[in-house]
């Protein structure tokens, strides 16, 4: 995972047991620490991250993460690591993002429409809860 410090990593890992509905098990943050294709985004105090999962052969980033912390939401964290995930992404030939969204989650649909990702598929029982998925995508 790109320059991500042990103490900062430490922080991402707390925020994503605090507050994602589906926190990933120990055994998948250390495959993401040593997989070099593991992007993570996060502001300098660690309020919130995003973690993309590069294929650059495809030219795709697929977002298998973003957390804020619900004290920093609606102020703009969200926005900015997208905002700086794919200014990145663009300089690296990375031509589209993609990512899943439970379809009751309104506050996280209508921030990705914001920047511009659309409604591509609906995808049936996508969560361990049962609960469907949007699959939306982003041309860069």
């Amino acid at each position: 995972m790109g320059e991500v410090s042990a103490e900062n990593l430490e922080h991402l890992q707390e925020l994503d047991e605090s507050y994602f509905p589906f926190p990933w098990s120990e055994q998948l943050w250390e495959r993401a620490r040593l997989n070099k294709d593991y992007f993570a985004f996060f502001d300098p105090q660690c309020h919130g991250f995003a973690i993309f999962l590069l294929s650059p052969l495809d030219k795709l980033a697929h977002l298998t993460k973003i957390v804020v912390n619900p004290k920093f939401r609606k102020k703009g964290y969200g926005a900015a690591i997208l905002n700086a995930s794919h200014s990145h992404f663009r300089v690296l030939g990375i031509e589209r993002c993609i990512l899943e969204v439970e379809v009751g989650n309104r506050s996280a649909i209508a921030l990705y429409e914001r920047h511009d990702y659309k409604k591509i598929h609906l995808k049936k029982n996508f969560y361990s809860n049962g609960a469907d998925a949007h699959i939306m995508e982003k041309h860069l």
